[in-house]
């Protein structure tokens, strides 16, 4: 019996083989989609959950003037384990990407850890399985994972072997148990070095990230404002706690923080939701779909329940059908995933099986399905028609819906986008390069002569370091300034300077929109930004005295300009000459060289620099690196881009199942309304006028479609355009463009299916019927 099901449903399936296949194609692609997006979530939210006591484990953070940084100084450390007893064990540990070589010439780029014991007593499992921990105490010792001993030796018992590393020869002095790479603090070797021990009771040194793991009972808030009050009664850090906070370390992998996530995790979310929609998108179109032809089979249905088929026969004969279709997509889904799956571990970094959880989620889709299936089976036993018409009407509005809700999103990150990385900034980042290099000076003035001769370079700048990407970050702190209006001392600024004066500001085109530039003489004079003159509070800043260093006075101001991601606030900012506010006249032969090239010449530069350096490189440690500024500030919008890849694909897909949704409908309605055609044709109606009736039906679902759709997106963009400092605007156009472009998506749809039918001849139709 069930044989005989089967092969029914597989007869219906090859009759309306086009709907089948749209239907199938689109609930394989949105499974695959769910399935994949799901799986990276639970991947994000599962970091770092094996590690002993991690729910009461956090990391430190602060609040940096340019953006959130996770690097701080190991006396945090120090300090919490010794005057807060709310810490049960903290750790400071610094991780760097070394180059291991062996004697036999096998080489290896491993993440290593600098860290000491307490890294041992706070971070369970991490156990040494041989050997001694003299690699903790000495600079010429490193403790290596078993992976990493594998690779390099094809062996674990590799203790007294020697191995070379960027600065030192060391020994190996240990095996380590291997560290899962699901973690924040995956590591391959772990050694110390003498600079480490030099810098650990030094303030000034923010290059460790700070663990701490607090007691049961102990409350976070309370713990951080405590912390903040702290007073250390060191002169130069008196409150050394004042800009940090607290973030679980099962938080810190998929949040804003992390600067190495490919894709921001509440649009890892979006995409999820986005992916469910396409999903519910194809089951309403395949389900309308199904029960419409359900009702063009009521002579089989009527014929069967005399032969003494009950519900239950009924629900098989129909779900066998049902079943197929979501075997077949499942089936494809499960194709698409292993045929995503390289890229897709690439992109997430998940690794391990997904396949039994990838089943899991189909396996609740399709009980969801049956769900919805099981009422309008039980409706067409008992004759309970109910309005199948109206059911249809509101499939197919709810996919027009999704249809433009998808388009709408599109277009405005599109848009957005296109003015990120096109707009004005406020400083010249197109057709720039920073030219970083380690050589001597010989080989430095050597550089600078080729370069000067090169015909594709239209100007360039030495010895500055760039405006963009900053490599390092003065930063002054003041309460005290001319016409300050307020009288509370502890109403501060934070500054940040730039030593840099009237050729840098040139180079960038950043314009000065009051006072005057910085002369070559100028000593204690300053140029600041807008957001600099509005922190300051002065209605006209010009001539005012900042009492920086020996303090300095105001002569210009420059339109504020972004060199941060485009989320962040522009930082107050000052320029002043190089040896301004205590800094010293560094030489301008020598440091980085700032370029300007022609446009469509930058693969001719890059070969240019190459040549130039292999022609002058002395065989030393000397190393260069060039970089494209656009290229460089064009990273800030990965996630948006990636977003914008994963959405724009979601979209066609919605708009391909939207399309052949109205197509197949239009085909039914067409067939069963097949005499209704006929009569208005022999009472007189034209192939035109039967049309329009069809186009009336679908605008009007079309303009319902539209009056939800468009403000549930406007009021999506409109939040996440918010979160950017320059914003495009959403105008009218938009709505207009996209409701044009689907009404004239339906109307090629439904066009030709009704021409067709219009144009039969009516005596044919009513005999035929």
């Amino acid at each position: 019996m069930i044989q005989h099901y089967f092969k029914i449903a597989f007869r219906n399936i090859l009759k309306y083989r086009t709907q089948s296949i749209i239907s199938i194609l689109g609930l394989a692609v949105g499974f695959t989609c769910f399935a994949l997006s799901n799986l990276w979530i639970h991947y994000e939210i599962t970091y770092d959950k094996f590690y002993e006591g991690v729910e009461r484990t956090h990391l430190l953070y602060q609040e940096a003037t340019f953006s959130e940084s996770t690097f701080s100084t190991y006396m945090l450390a120090t300090t919490l384990r010794q005057e807060f007893p709310e810490v049960e064990a903290a750790c400071a540990i610094y991780q760097w990407e070394v180059g291991l070589k062996t004697k036999e010439g096998k080489t290896a780029k491993v993440n290593c850890m600098y860290a000491d014991s307490t890294f041992l007593e706070m971070f369970q499992p991490t156990s040494i399985l041989s050997g001694s921990m003299k690699f903790l105490y000495s600079d010429n010792k490193i403790a290596l994972t078993e992976e990493t001993a594998m690779s390099l030796f094809g062996s674990t018992e590799v203790l007294g072997e020697e191995i070379e590393t960027d600065d030192t020869p060391k020994t190996v002095c240990a095996i380590l148990k291997n560290v899962e790479k699901h973690s924040n603090l995956y590591f391959a070797a772990w050694t110390m070095s003498s600079q480490f021990q030099k810098i650990k009771s030094e303030w000034g040194v923010h290059r460790f990230q700070t663990y701490i793991r607090l007691r049961k009972g102990v409350e976070t808030t309370s713990f951080q404002k405590k912390m903040r009050n702290y007073k250390s009664g060191n002169q130069w850090y008196p409150q050394p706690f004042e800009k940090y906070k607290i973030l679980p370390l099962t938080q810190y992998h998929y949040s804003a923080i992390n600067e190495k996530l490919s894709l921001k995790f509440n649009y890892l979310v979006l995409f999820s939701i986005a992916s469910g929609m396409i999903i519910l998108c194809a089951l309403f179109n395949y389900l309308s779909l199904f029960i419409t032809r359900m009702r063009a089979r009521n002579r089989e249905i009527e014929l069967r329940k005399v032969c003494g088929s009950s519900i239950r026969n009924l629900f098989i004969l129909f779900g066998a059908e049902y079943l197929f279709v979501l075997l077949l997509s499942g089936l494809l889904g499960m194709t698409f995933i292993e045929l995503s799956l390289p890229k897709f571990r690439d992109l997430s970094e998940v690794n391990g099986n997904i396949y039994g959880e990838s089943f899991l989620y189909f396996a609740g889709i399709l009980f969801i399905s049956y769900i919805l299936l099981i009422p309008f089976i039980f409706r067409r036993y008992h004759r309970q028609s109910g309005n199948l018409f109206l059911f249809r009407k509101c499939s197919i509005v709810f996919q027009l819906i999704i249809c433009i809700l998808f388009i709408f999103c599109v277009s405005i990150l599109m848009k957005q986008l296109n003015h990120l990385a096109n707009g004005d900034i406020g400083w010249e980042r197109k057709n720039t390069a920073v030219l970083r290099q380690y050589v001597s000076p010989e080989s430095y003035a050597a550089v600078s002569a080729e370069i000067d001769k090169m015909p594709c370079i239209v100007e360039t700048l030495k010895g500055c370091e760039p405006l963009f990407p900053r490599y390092s970050i003065l930063t002054y702190s003041t309460d005290s300034w001319e016409g300050k209006k307020s009288t509370d001392k502890e109403d501060r600024i934070d500054i940040t300077c730039i030593r840099e004066g009237r050729e840098f500001i040139n180079f960038y085109n950043l314009q000065l929109i009051e006072g005057e530039m910085l002369k070559p003489d100028d000593a204690n004079k300053a140029i600041i930004n807008e957001t600099c003159a509005k922190k300051l509070g002065l209605d006209n800043p010009i001539g005012k005295k900042i009492n920086i260093h020996q303090g300095v006075t105001i002569v210009g101001i420059v339109k504020d300009f972004h060199i941060t991601a485009p989320t962040i606030p522009a930082a107050p900012t000052l320029f002043c000459n190089k040896g301004g506010l205590g800094g010293s006249d560094s030489d301008a032969n020598y440091g980085d060289i700032l370029i300007k090239y022609r446009a469509g010449t930058w693969e001719d530069l890059k070969k240019r620099i190459d040549d130039v350096y292999t022609k002058i490189s002395t065989g030393s440690n000397e190393y260069h690196s060039l970089l494209n500024i656009e290229e460089e500030y064009s990273k800030f919008l990965k996630s948006e881009t990636l977003l914008l890849k994963l959405l724009g694909f979601a979209s066609l897909i919605c708009v391909l199942i939207a399309a052949f949704g109205i197509f197949s409908f239009i085909t039914l309605s067409c067939e069963q309304r097949r005499k209704e055609i006929a009569i208005r044709k022999v009472n007189g109606a034209s192939v035109k006028e039967i049309l329009a009736m069809f186009v009336k039906e679908y605008f009007i679902l079309l303009v319902a479609a539209s009056m939800i759709a468009f403000p549930i997106g406007y009021a999506l963009m409109k939040k996440w355009l918010e979160s950017y400092i320059e914003q495009t605007a959403i105008s009218t156009c938009i709505y207009l463009a996209i409701f044009s472009g689907v009404g004239l998506l339906i109307l090629l749809c439904i066009g030709w299916r009704v021409w067709q039918a219009a144009r039969q001849n009516p005596a044919e139709v009513i005999k035929s019927e």
